[in-house]
């Protein structure tokens, strides 16, 4: 068995672009800011030695956040920012080969499926109709959605022992 952890920072998240275009709306702009990222996986290598070639089972979960912030300018002229973000943590089992090309590399590529539970806070302006003054009055307000979808989880990993 061999057991891993990693943590790591996140910028701009060009899945959720591609498929939704948060960046891309009419009334704002967006600007990516720093988020994090971590992973734990746990490895058994049915063949016995978890530092030489071989095939291995793994339970792993893994978070990433997304962070971003939302400009605009509201109908009654004043500057917003809004603080945006997206969530996504997986939990799954992969399947997996770890060679090593050489004495101190290991190459690691890895494909599985689990569930993956998705958090989008995003800004949507509302208004609503005063009934008394006739008047409508508006805000940007931040909408938080969650979900759990099936994930598949693949990759590649590259290591490098400092030794």
């Amino acid at each position: 068995m061999s057991a891993e952890a990693g943590i790591g920072i996140t910028t701009y998240n060009i899945t959720e672009e591609a498929i939704r275009g948060y960046s891309m709306r009419q009334d704002g702009q967006t600007q990516s800011k720093l988020g994090y990222s971590g992973t734990v996986n746990v490895k058994f290598f049915p063949e016995g030695n978890a530092f030489e070639d071989g095939y291995y089972i793994s339970y792993i979960m893994g978070h990433r956040n997304y962070a971003q912030d939302f400009y605009t300018t509201t109908p009654a002229g004043i500057d917003t920012t809004v603080n945006e973000g997206f969530n996504w943590t997986d939990f799954g089992f992969t399947l997996g080969y770890q060679s090593r090309p050489s004495e101190r590399m290991i190459v690691d590529w890895f494909i599985g499926g689990g569930i993956r539970q998705k958090q989008r806070k995003t800004s949507d302006y509302v208004e609503e109709f005063d009934p008394v003054s006739g008047i409508f009055t508006g805000e940007y307000q931040l909408i938080d959605s969650k979900n759990a979808a099936p994930a598949l989880l693949g990759g590649m990993k590259i290591s490098i022992l400092f030794r």
